[in-house]
């Protein structure tokens, strides 16, 4: 029984001691209004953005502070847990928008440097402001946010409000609905509704009563790319997208979001997905296949690539390709790089072909389409690159890389002129 009790005072002392010594940040406040050195005023003032708001009155105080240390302030909101705060912040929340909603559609750059800046971490302070609303998770806080979901506020108020929203309530029917139905805004995110905005825009995509220009605007407003694949039920209707939906144009957006959801949700599966997808896909779709290919590599998928390299479509990713060969050091791509460089009518693959090539080998092949050799003549007599290169060292990747590319091409012209 005496083990408890001391126990028990031990706790008692501990709890007492923390909240002894625990600043508020009326007591910050109140430290900096009486700072008789710049020494202790940065320290108080660094010391806003190490501590946790944990009151309305923090919050109220704390508010008043990111008028005058707004980076400082902002990182001490992001602290705040308790949701019961949400009401302290909205109010806060409400004072820094009366500061520019007058004035938020007129040209600030016309403002008195002080006035501008002001104006300007009042949006700043917002933004954070409704960041934290979304941390914090209280539903009292959805009315609050809404209202900023409107053509008044439209473009980052209204986004960064869309995204607080989707912390708060992911995977709602009902929140998205609403969202997805608001009228002349178009900045808002559906980042956190995922499996909602693949479903809207895959059925709308392949309704043959939807004119190509309405398609065009939904695509445009649901921004697939963006997506981040992480929910598995999200990621597995990008993969049926890709696979099976008969809109190319909903299935090169979607590819985006393929190489977001490989980053954040990888899988074994993933191989054979990316082999089916790019074996089954032949269009502007499969862009970013080298990018899922690179976060999930598998021996399977080099015969593949070399396949794409040397696709003469025009949608065929073959930049891509080649720099992803050269990331994975694929010495079989070698005769593939080479016939690219000297035979590809786009200069752009050619020039990715060539320095694929050179991070593979280390040596600048003595290959060269005729259109390149009058090119690259042309540059090395240029007096704005001879001037640059001159004044790089000569352990320098890039100077390395230009003199063996001169000294190819000089090998080059002496072997044509044989």
């Amino acid at each position: 029984m005496n083990r408890i009790i001391a126990v028990f005072i031990f706790m008692l002392c501990a709890a007492t001691a923390d909240a002894q010594t625990r600043r508020s940040f009326k007591d910050i406040d109140q430290d900096l209004k009486q700072a008789k050195s710049t020494a202790t005023a940065m320290a108080l003032i660094n010391s806003i953005g190490e501590t946790e708001p944990q009151t309305d009155e923090d919050i109220r105080i704390l508010g008043q502070l990111m008028d005058s240390y707004p980076r400082e302030g902002q990182r001490a909101l992001s602290r705040a847990k308790n949701p019961k705060l949400a009401n302290a912040v909205m109010k806060e929340c409400d004072r820094e928008v009366a500061k520019f909603k007058a004035d938020k559609d007129k040209d600030w750059k016309n403002l008195p440097e002080a006035q501008r800046q002001e104006k300007f971490n009042a949006l700043l302070n917002t933004q954070a402001i409704m960041a934290t609303l979304g941390n914090l998770k209280s539903r009292e806080a959805l009315p609050y946010l809404k209202q900023y979901i409107t053509p008044e506020y439209d473009g980052t108020l209204s986004y960064t409000a869309s995204q607080a929203i989707g912390r708060i309530a992911p995977d709602d029917p009902a929140v998205f609905k609403e969202l997805w139905d608001k009228q002349g805004v178009k900045s808002i995110s559906y980042s956190a509704y995922g499996k909602s905005v693949l479903r809207e825009v895959a059925e709308k995509m392949q309704d043959p009563n939807v004119p190509k220009e309405e398609k065009n605007q939904i695509l445009a407003k649901a921004k697939p790319s963006l997506l981040s694949g992480m929910d598995p039920a999200e990621k597995k209707l990008i993969k049926d997208i890709l696979l099976y939906h008969p809109n190319r144009d909903l299935k090169g957006e979607v590819g985006g979001a393929m190489v977001h959801a490989v980053i954040n949700n990888p899988e074994e599966s993933d191989k054979d997905f990316v082999v089916e997808w790019v074996k089954k896909e032949k269009s502007l779709a499969v862009w970013n296949a080298p990018y899922v290919m690179d976060r999930v590599w598998d021996v399977r998928f080099i015969p593949i690539l070399l396949e794409m390299l040397k696709n003469p479509a025009d949608w065929m990713p073959k930049g891509n390709v080649a720099q992803l060969l050269a990331r994975r050091q694929v010495k079989e791509a070698l005769p593939s790089l080479a016939e690219c460089i000297e035979k590809d009518k786009e200069e752009n693959v050619r020039a990715e072909c060539r320095d694929s090539y050179y991070k593979i080998t280390g040596k600048m092949p003595v290959i060269f389409h005729p259109n390149d050799v009058a090119y690259f003549e042309k540059q090395f007599k240029d007096p704005y690159t001879i001037d640059f290169y001159s004044k790089l060292k000569s352990t320098d990747p890039e100077k390395k890389r230009q003199l063996a590319l001169k000294a190819s091409l000089e090998e080059f012209k002496r072997g044509v002129g044989k």
